[in-house]
């Protein structure tokens, strides 16, 4: 019983701090003032010229059509985007020697994975509306990425190499090493370079271009995302109120657990 109720305070620790961070979400949300590009060309061009490019770090949100002037070429589905994310993972299986609970000796095959590779790449990109357009610079920002290839390879019978975009694996044969490779699997998620988009972040001076970016001192977060502001909000609104309930209950049955198991 001790044992149970200690799992459940540390879930009840985890719940908060996920539910905290939700909320923060959506303080910053509701506390951004929405902006035109031309109101972040008129932003710049004030501050800039009165106190200096240093100066300038606004919070700021904005909503528009995305393009890119050199976009990424995704390495499994090849297409273009602002931003991707690669893994490829070996899948496995091995024969374990181990004792149950009540003393038997038992072999048994359990299956795995390890992580060969994993990478996320961005470039900057336009956000355009009815006004003009601005640079946005994605790096550190929080990207809701969309679905993109998840693909198994079977494990060849004798080395062979993978290519994926500029990755290049030499994979082993299946029978190699104590572990029994079942095959190899490569997933992709990405952000394309084309639809609207909504971005909260800070406009900041980039080689004189007034250019939306993270800046930690002035925002928690940056989000890149398709859906709208009142979407994203709901969702934040949703997440933290069920996380917190989650937090005291599972608190409560911990405590009750744990004096329950010491009497």
């Amino acid at each position: 019983m001790v044992f149970f109720g200690i799992v459940l305070l540390i879930a009840a620790v985890i719940c908060f701090f996920f539910a905290r961070s939700q909320s923060n979400k959506l303080a910053d949300l509701n506390a951004t003032d929405t902006y035109t590009t031309q109101m972040l060309h008129d932003l710049h061009k004030n501050v800039v010229e009165t106190l200096g490019a240093e100066a300038l770090a606004e919070p700021c949100e904005i909503e528009g059509q995305v393009s890119c002037d050199n976009p990424l070429v995704a390495p499994i589905s090849g297409q273009t985007c602002i931003a991707y994310r690669f893994s490829l993972t070996r899948e496995y299986s091995e024969v374990v020697h181990d004792t149950d609970s009540e003393g038997r000796k038992r072999t048994r095959t359990q299956t795995g994975s390890e992580t060969i590779k994993s990478e996320e790449e961005c470039a900057y990109f336009w956000i355009n509306d009815n006004f003009g357009k601005a640079w946005v610079d994605p790096t550190d920002a929080e990207i809701d990425y969309e679905a993109g290839q998840n693909i198994l390879l079977p494990s060849p019978d004798k080395a062979s190499i993978l290519h994926f975009g500029d990755f290049e694996f030499a994979a082993p044969a299946s029978n190699n090493g104590a572990r029994r490779t079942t095959g190899y699997r490569a997933q992709e998620e990405l952000f394309t370079d084309d639809g609207r988009a909504y971005i909260l972040g800070c406009v900041t001076d980039d080689e004189g271009e007034p250019t939306i970016a993270y800046n930690e001192k002035k925002l928690k977060r940056m989000i890149i995302s398709r859906k709208t502001e009142r979407e994203l909000a709901n969702s934040a609104a949703g997440w933290s109120r069920n996380l917190y309930y989650g937090a005291a209950g599972s608190a409560v049955a911990g405590i009750i657990f744990t004096i329950w198991g010491l009497l």
